[in-house]
């Protein structure tokens, strides 16, 4: 018998603590999935709300008792498995420590050169890294009336836009919607009859 401990995230949704009968870290994922079906669905989709996990073997959770994807699947003596949500970065770690590197290569040249311009860029670009590995891409629901909703103009339903999406390129005949790349609207003051309208 091993504790699985849920924290975060899922323990407030799922419980803390569970007593089950298995060996591995993956086949206490699949006995919690088995038992508890939102449990499944949540996992599944937790990468798309920007949640990882981390999974310790062990009472205490520290870095020798860390595992990685690849000892999932390997028998454990230890009587206690954790299971922790961590935020993953937005753009990737990789953007976020070009960032960093290219920022701290400025600031050394601004200090060398005595260019507080490159000084006050470079810690721009560290600050911009940094937090690009700490904050997760937000998740924004198509239809939320807060956020940026499907445009569905100039061309009806199949023409969906929204910030960021890529370019699409047509070789031969057009046979989906539009992709609309630029728009604005612009406010006009009339005067009829001498009032403005």
């Amino acid at each position: 018998m091993k504790t699985v401990i849920l924290h975060g995230i899922l323990a407030k949704k799922f419980g803390k603590s569970f007593d089950l009968d298995v060996k591995t870290a993956k086949e206490a994922c699949h006995a919690l999935a088995c038992q508890i079906p939102a449990f499944y669905e949540f996992m599944m989709n937790a990468e798309k709300q920007g949640i990882k996990f981390a999974i310790f073997n062990g009472e205490k959770r520290t870095q020798k008792t860390n595992i990685g994807e690849k000892q999932l699947d390997d028998i454990t003596t230890a009587s206690h498995i954790h299971i922790m949500p961590r935020v993953a970065g937005s753009g990737g770690k990789t953007m976020g420590w070009i960032q960093v590197v290219a920022g701290w290569v400025l600031v050394g040249v601004g200090v060398v050169t005595g260019n507080a311009g490159l000084i006050a860029a470079g810690a721009g670009l560290m600050l911009g890294g940094v937090s690009s590995l700490l904050m997760p891409t937000p998740n924004l629901d198509p239809n939320n009336e807060d956020g940026n909703r499907p445009n569905n103009g100039f061309g009806g339903a199949v023409t969906t836009v929204a910030q960021g999406n890529p370019v699409p390129i047509l070789y031969g005949e057009r046979e989906i919607g539009g992709f609309i790349v630029s728009a604005a609207i612009y406010a006009e003051d009339k005067m009829v009859q001498g009032v403005k309208i």
